[in-house]
């Protein structure tokens, strides 16, 4: 089991310590899911990504490339309120929004030069448009995919992504949570406030403290843990740890 802040620095040290790079992970935690993702939906049902503006949202993105490449439709929602790092064109050569990481930005701009499907078509704008968003799932049978927020989230979901997990809970579409559900914290189990309730939730390296909690299924669904290729003397130093515990 892995807590918010042992989340973190098993991150870390991989990349730190080991020498994995952060894209390696994203692209092997984000193809895992996509993996997953194919076996849950055999029938090929056009799948809905909502991607949010940190590295679960990279992660999204790594899914919606693999699915493309596999012939699943795909269709990527990033969201992010105000001058978000969505704002780059194909053309550009370099990444310009600094608040995004590395590997955000990497697997940003090979959505966009691959041409997958982003809504909106006009390119996002700083004002997400809540009206129009629900026709995205709600007038389709699809999967959605929550890429919002990972382990790191500490506080309540604020506008818009308070709203979008609502409206995806009411859409009565399977949902994939990407590592933890939005709004589900790691460490205890229970929503800090909204959150997103998904189907299944596919976790990275391992399951996290809070799953723990009874509480949390509802929440999570089924779990299943996804390899992201962190070095294995690294991930059994953490098993042991929580074996002592």
């Amino acid at each position: 089991m892995l807590s918010r802040d042992e989340s973190r620095a098993l991150d870390r040290r991989a990349i730190d310590l080991f020498g994995v790079p952060g894209v390696v992970l994203m692209e092997n935690a984000g193809r895992g899911c996509a993996e997953l993702l194919m076996r849950l939906n055999p029938d090929r049902k056009p799948t809905v990504i909502l991607c949010g503006p940190g590295n679960n949202g990279g992660d999204g993105f790594v899914i919606a490339r693999h699915l493309d490449n596999y012939g699943w439709p795909v269709r990527v929602i990033p969201i992010e309120p105000g001058d978000h790092p969505f704002d780059l064109h194909p053309q550009d050569s370099e990444p310009q929004n600094r608040r995004a990481s590395p590997e955000f930005m990497t697997n940003w701009v090979t959505v966009l030069k691959t041409r997958l499907q982003v809504w909106p078509e006009s390119r996002p704008t700083k004002q997400f448009e809540t009206v129009r968003f629900p026709d995205e799932f709600q007038t389709r049978d699809c999967w959605i995919v929550d890429a919002l927020f990972g382990t790191g989230l500490s506080r309540p979901l604020e506008t818009p992504y308070a709203e979008v997990v609502k409206l995806v809970n009411a859409s009565n579409r399977p949902v994939l949570a990407i590592d933890i559900p939005s709004g589900l914290d790691c460490d205890t189990g229970e929503p800090l406030g909204p959150c997103a309730k998904a189907t299944h939730t596919a976790t990275f390296v391992a399951p996290k403290r809070g799953f723990l909690n009874p509480n949390s299924k509802a929440w999570t669904g089924e779990v299943h843990v996804i390899d992201i290729g962190a070095p294995r003397v690294l991930v059994e130093e953490y098993r042991n740890r929580a074996d002592a515990g």
